[in-house]
C-alpha cells in the first residue's frame, strides 16, 4: 500500500471535525489575552534558557540572537498558560520520537539522512511553522543533541520575521554566493541547543538553487559535521510552490502538517503524491477547535497527533 493509500485511509478514520479552524500563521500580532498568561508561568524557551549546555561551545559560538518567550507567546507561537504547554510537550514527544530513532539509526530503516528534517504542508495556514518552531525547541531539550532551524519557506520567511533576524544573509544568499560560507549565515540563539539560519534575500531561481550541488554542500556544512546536530526546515507549502518539492528531495524525513476539518482528503493525497519517493513521511494533526478569531494558543492547535509515519 502507498503512502498516498495509507494516509488516506488514517484520514477516513478520523471523527468529523468541527469547522475549519483559522490559519495557524501567519502568526497574529496581538498580544495573547491576558487571563491566559499566569504572571510568573515559566515557559518552554525560558526553561531551556536557564539550563546548562551539555558541551563547551566555541569562542565564536557565543549566543548571538536573544529569544524572547514573551514575544513568541504574543505571536501565538507559544503555549499561553503551563496546562496548555505541558499539553503540547506531550505531544512533541510523540512527533519526535520515531524521529530521533531514525535521526540515530535506531529506527525501523536506516536513513541517510536522517539528520534532515522538513516541516511542510499541502496548503498555507495549516500550522507548519508552528509546529516547525516548537518541534524545534522540543529537540533542543535532548541533551545529546543541537538543532539547526532554517527558514526553507522563501517566499513567506515566517521563521526569518520571528526571530527579528530580517536583512540578514541566509540560505539564499550562501547558495548563490560560492564565497560565503554556510558558517557565515547561522546564528547561534540563547536558548541552549538551538541556531537559526534566515531566509535570506528573494531569488527567481530558488528551485533551481535547491536543485544545484552547491545545495547540498551546503546541508552538508550545516550539519554533517557535527554529529549531534539535527537540522529542521520550515518549507513553504507543497502545493504552493516549486521548490517546496525540491527542498524534500534533500531531506531524510518529512513531517507533514494537516488542518483538522480543514484540509480535505484529495488535497493530502496531492500533496503526498508530490514526495511519495521519499524514505519517511509523517503525517501530524493540528486539531484546532477553538472559536474563529481567537487569539491565543488554542487558536493555533489544542493537540498535534501524529498519524502516521513511515514509507
Amino acid at each position: 500500500m502507498s503512502i498516498v493509500e495509507k494516509a488516506a485511509e488514517k484520514l477516513k478514520a478520523m471523527p468529523p471535525e468541527s469547522p475549519a479552524s483559522p490559519p495557524a500563521e501567519p502568526p497574529s500580532t496581538h498580544a495573547a489575552p491576558a487571563h491566559a498568561a499566569p504572571p510568573r508561568a515559566v515557559s518552554t524557551v525560558e526553561r531551556l534558557q536557564q539550563r546548562t549546555q551539555v558541551v563547551d561551545q566555541p569562542a565564536e559560538a557565543v549566543p548571538s540572537l536573544h529569544v524572547d518567550p514573551t514575544a513568541l507567546k504574543q505571536m501565538g507561537l507559544l503555549p499561553a498558560d503551563e496546562e496548555a504547554e505541558r499539553r503540547l510537550a506531550d505531544e512533541l514527544r510523540g512527533v519526535k520520537r520515531p524521529l530521533l530513532a531514525n535521526a540515530t539509526e535506531k529506527g525501523v530503516e536506516t536513513l541517510a539522512r536522517g539528520k534532515r528534517i522538513v516541516v511542510t504542508s499541502a496548503e498555507s495556514g495549516e500550522g507548519k511553522t508552528f509546529t516547525a518552531v516548537n518541534l524545534a525547541l522540543s529537540l533542543a531539550r535532548e541533551a545529546d543533541f543541537e538543532v539547526l532551524l532554517v527558514d526553507g519557506d522563501i517566499p513567506k520567511s515566517d521563521i526569518t520575521r520571528i526571530f527579528g533576524i530580517s536583512g540578514k544573509p541566509g540560505l539564499m544568499d550562501v547558495l548563490a554566493d560560492d564565497k560565503l560560507s554556510p558558517a557565515d549565515v547561522i546564528i547561534r540563539t540563547d536558548v541552549p541547543n538551538l541556531l537559526v539560519v534566515p531566509a535570506g534575500e528573494r531569488h527567481l531561481l530558488a528551485a533551481e538553487l535547491f536543485r544545484s550541488r552547491r545545495m547540498e554542500y551546503v546541508l552538508e556544512e550545516f550539519g554533517g559535521r557535527n554529529r549531534r546536530r539535527l537540522l529542521v526546515f520550515d518549507s513553504s507549502p507543497l502545493l504552493a510552490t516549486s521548490e517546496s518539492q525540491v527542498l524534500a528531495s534533500h531531506m531524510g524525513q518529512v513531517v507533514m502538517v494537516v488542518a483538522a476539518g480543514r484540509t480535505g482528503r484529495q488535497v493530502v493525497a496531492s500533496a503526498l503524491r508530490r514526495i511519495s519517493d521519499l524514505p519517511y513521511v509523517g503525517l501530524v494533526l493540528n486539531m484546532s477547535s477553538s472559536p474563529a478569531g481567537e487569539n491565543d494558543y488554542n487558536s493555533h492547535s489544542d493537540y498535534l497527533r501524529a498519524l502516521k509515519g513511515g514509507a
